[in-house]
């Protein structure tokens, strides 16, 4: 009975360790490689913009 016991506290710890390590690696990841940048493109294509006349809806 205590085998039975060990085996499913590690296969929950082990799954528990998973989803913890992809939220850290998922908050790392946005930290470092995106969400700052996405203004920045919008910002260049804002600005690449500027000057053009705007599309006339006809009636």
């Amino acid at each position: 009975m205590d085998f039975f016991i060990d085996m499913t506290l590690l296969g929950l710890f082990i799954i528990g360790l998973t989803a913890f390590m992809g939220i850290i690696t998922h908050g790392a990841a946005a930290k470092l490689f995106g969400r700052g940048n996405a203004k920045f493109f919008l910002n260049k294509s804002k600005g690449t913009q500027t000057g053009w006349r705007k599309v006339q809806r006809r009636p």
